[in-house]
């Protein structure tokens, strides 16, 4: 079953079932998880093609604790958090399904090399693990991402890892589409550099009480200050929508006029 909120089914369940969810699915196209916060709420508001990626997902986690306790309010008690961090930490655990082959795409260098040491001492192949630090911009050079896209299917990726930030992740693999193959694919942004112990995480106690964007800003405040303190406030306008566009169905329908501004 899932969860739905701002007109965004969520899947419920922890990282290794969301992992095993994706997996099922045919490796007809990539098997694309998405981990939703506010901003990516936001984004998605007005920006076509991050919602074709959003559709296309074969999984979408509640990344943000705000829309965590947001599915808490509309009865879903049962349902957890799963960030990037949850998800590349069970997908990197070893024991891996047969024939696992990991690509990486790197924000920069020395995540990619401390991914391969890891893997490798853990068990993989050296050639089934590869790396690659794309270009500025990657995802709007047509002729690079053709030959990105072939690398990965050639190597038979299995798992693509994306650590180079929403939306351009996540719009970038759904335009790729089957040139990639079939794999899992997690877009995890900043995530990836934090396993690779480049970029420091909140407290647990900042994590459970939904502070850790304060974290995350007072390291990159020059970054992030637009995105926590001004393009934030957009979500509201966005819950206004929603809760009248609901009072609206239910008039028409008979529906009983219920539900928060997460409602759709």
């Amino acid at each position: 079953m899932s969860i739905r909120l701002f007109d965004i089914a969520f899947t419920p369940g922890r990282a290794a079932d969301l992992l095993r969810l994706a997996a099922a699915h045919p490796p007809t196209r990539p098997r694309l998880i998405v981990t939703a916060n506010l901003d990516h709420v936001v984004t998605l508001a007005d920006n076509a093609a991050f919602r074709e990626a959003y559709d296309a997902a074969v999984a979408r986690t509640l990344d943000g604790m705000p829309l965590v306790w947001l599915a808490r309010l509309r009865g879903a008690r049962e349902v957890v958090r799963v960030t990037g961090h949850d998800l590349i930490a069970a997908a990197m655990a070893a024991p891996w399904p047969a024939g696992q082959r990991i690509f990486l795409v790197c924000a920069i260098p020395a995540v990619g090399d401390y991914f391969v040491e890891r893997l490798v001492a853990a068990g993989l192949e050296r050639d089934a693990v590869a790396v690659t630090v794309p270009p500025f911009g990657f995802e709007e050079d047509e002729a690079y991402g053709e030959q990105l896209a072939g690398a990965i299917r050639r190597h038979g990726t299995t798992l693509l890892v994306l650590g180079v930030g929403a939306p351009r992740s996540e719009i970038w693999v759904t335009r790729q589409g089957a040139a990639l193959g079939g794999p899992v694919v997690l877009a995890v942004g900043e995530a990836l550099n934090v396993a690779a112990g480049l970029v420091p995480r909140a407290p647990l106690f900042m994590q459970r009480i939904g502070m850790e964007w304060f974290f995350r800003f007072l390291h990159a405040p020059r970054r992030l200050f637009g995105r926590y303190f001004l393009r934030s406030w957009r979500l509201l306008g966005i819950a206004l929508r929603a809760l009248r566009d609901r009072r609206r169905k239910a008039v028409v329908t008979g529906e009983p006029r219920r539900g928060t501004p997460g409602s759709s």
